[in-house]
């Protein structure tokens, strides 16, 4: 029996997500070997054999890249192949196969970003290779496609038969980062991040999964005014910014002392879920005192999940955290696709390697 499911990687503060259904394998973005080490966790998981098991013929189908921050695409190079296809080695003297990704997707920003980093340069690179091979024969060929998306009217698309998306963020005006002056801070690409919608139906069950970067709360609130609940409902949904209250609010100070507000309308657009057996992951370390992810952020989810019941035992339960809970070691988290809707299937572990101490990702907006 083939497994429809989604792999939920665990890595940290950073995210990293597989769909298999219907022979298709489609990654969201990778933070591998990325701040995966902390004092809660001193091992790096290692899930490359994983992808390179779903991966079977050395090719990925496609990979989404939410936005370009560092724990969104750190480590893109280790595991998939960059540069032109034909020039892959499919038996290296040293180390393992890299795996072909046949088509990446980005949002406007992804494909024209104002800055890189020595760990976003590679995927970025890749990304500008393949934009000037558009339009071309050479630019249709597995290994060299480039998908650049912006949302219009949410409209579902399909990628094969029981697999569809729709593109809910960002516009292409959100995806319009204005470049920083030189002396200042970059700005933030978390409002440029792709947020998809993908449905996988299976013996005629359709499952719902979002999965939105750590797109901003002005976003979100734009998402409630333009859209109802077929378009913003799901199964399962990866709470943005690793469980960030500022996807869900706004800090501010006011005498001197810093408040926060929460958005009704970021609330709102996130607050669509399917029957009651929904679930929310946390792609974060464990809860504690750093932020994300934040312990507010995480009783709001709580009570989405609860819906006009009380917050008990088995919405806690529905609600997963990649790093585990305190004492626990990290796993991924994965859900089967079946014909009774998405199953939570286990927490697996990856292969755990020794690895060195986190180095800082590249979000903004921390807490």
């Amino acid at each position: 029996m083939v497994d429809h499911k989604i792999t939920f990687f665990a890595c940290d503060n950073g995210d990293a997500s597989l769909i298999e259904a219907h022979g298709y394998t489609i990654m969201t973005d990778i933070n591998y070997r990325q701040d995966c080490m902390n004092e809660e966790n001193e091992d790096v998981l290692d899930f490359a054999p994983a992808i390179r098991k779903a991966c079977s013929n050395d090719h990925l189908d496609i990979f989404v890249l939410t936005h370009p921050d560092e724990d969104h695409l750190g480590g893109f190079g280790d595991v998939f192949h960059l540069g032109n296809p034909d020039d892959h080695d499919n038996d290296p003297d040293e180390g393992d196969v890299k795996v072909i990704v046949d088509e990446i997707w980005c949002s406007p920003y992804g494909a024209d970003p104002n800055y890189d980093t020595d760990k976003s340069k590679p995927l970025l690179d890749e990304i500008k290779r393949r934009k000037k091979l558009q339009g071309t024969a050479k630019g249709e060929k597995d290994g060299n496609r480039l998908k650049v998306l912006s949302a219009s009217d949410a409209a579902l698309q399909t990628v094969t038969s029981g697999v569809d998306y729709r593109v809910l963020a960002p516009t292409k005006v959100e995806a319009d980062i204005p470049k920083a002056e030189d002396d200042q801070p970059k700005n933030s690409s978390n409002p440029s991040s792709l947020i998809i919608q993908w449905t996988v139906t299976v013996n005629g069950r359709a499952s719902k999964v979002i999965i939105g970067g750590d797109t901003s709360v002005e976003v979100l609130e734009r998402l409630d005014l333009d859209y109802g609940e077929d378009e913003l409902g799901w199964n399962i949904l990866l709470a943005p910014h690793h469980c960030s209250r500022l996807s869900l609010g706004r800090k501010y100070i006011e005498d001197g002392e810093e408040k926060f507000d929460w958005s009704k309308g970021a609330l709102a657009a996130l607050n669509n879920p399917i029957g009651d057996k929904a679930h929310v992951v946390s792609s974060s370390r464990k809860f504690g005192s750093k932020h994300p992810p934040h312990p507010k952020a995480r009783d709001k989810y709580y009570e989405i999940l609860a819906g006009d019941d009380d917050v008990d035992d088995d919405v806690r339960d529905r609600f997963k955290v990649t790093a585990g809970k305190q004492g626990e070691k990290a796993k991924d988290v994965v859900f089967k696709f079946t014909s009774l809707g998405p199953t939570f299937a286990k927490l697996s572990t990856s292969i755990v390697i020794p690895g060195p101490a986190a180095t800082g990702g590249g979000g903004y907006g921390r807490r």
